[in-house]
């Protein structure tokens, strides 16, 4: 149903939310729950292999919007702290899913390949974006934006930027980890990032250069 260009649908959206959200008019916080909601669907049509996957990823999405719209706790639950949960492990599964395909299923290199690759790194940005969230909301001051400490809920917009610039080893310096923890985690994303391009690079060279060898050598 999704064609050949399977990936293209959800680079598109993850596009979208990464690089063309700031362009969009400015509807507040329900433009950027839209947008995520609208990628992670996209990421559960494209990477699952069975229907009832596509339903959890409709699921986890709805889950994922309704805890972000509500704001305060309800009893012993601390909502704020669902949904960054939620979304840190959907990103991860779907960056699973989507690598279980272009590297273990697939025998040669094409643009889908390339696709999938990209939208990997970007689920890998969104995914530590969220995670970021996560560790402002159990632990407040972890971040300073600015040289003044983040002490409130620092949304999950807020650290897109600040994720992708840990990711790509950029470092721009308005957002700094304060705390262990949060340091932790950026040199973990920093150091994935890095090893990341390195291993996938080597492996779509190694998948060209096999199927090279299997279209010259000489039928039996």
């Amino acid at each position: 149903m999704l064609g050949r260009f399977r990936f293209a649908y959800l680079l598109a959206t993850l596009a979208l939310l990464v690089v063309g959200r700031p362009f969009l008019p400015d509807f507040g916080r329900s433009l950027v729950l839209g947008m995520l909601a609208l990628s992670l669907i996209t990421a559960a049509v494209t990477t699952a292999t069975r229907n009832y996957q596509i339903w959890i990823g409709i699921g986890t999405t709805t889950a994922i919007v309704f805890l972000s719209l509500i704001p305060h706790a309800a009893g012993r639950v601390d909502i704020p702290v669902l949904a960054p949960a939620l979304g840190v492990a959907y990103w991860s599964f779907s960056a699973f899913l989507i690598l279980r395909r272009i590297l273990l299923r697939t025998t040669r290199v094409c643009a889908d390949t390339i696709i999938g690759a990209i939208c990997v790194y970007l689920v890998m940005g969104l995914g530590w974006a969220q995670g970021y969230e996560l560790l402002s909301t159990l632990a407040p001051g972890s971040f300073a934006l600015n040289n003044a400490a983040i002490t409130d809920n620092h949304s999950f917009e807020g650290f897109i930027g600040f994720s992708f610039v840990t990711l790509t080893t950029l470092g721009y310096g308005n957002i700094v980890p304060l705390t262990a923890r949060a340091e932790a985690l950026a040199i973990a994303e920093a150091i994935t990032g890095q090893l990341y391009v390195a291993v996938l690079l080597a492996r779509l060279v190694a998948m060209q250069i096999a199927d090279r060898k299997d279209a010259s050598a000489p039928p039996d």
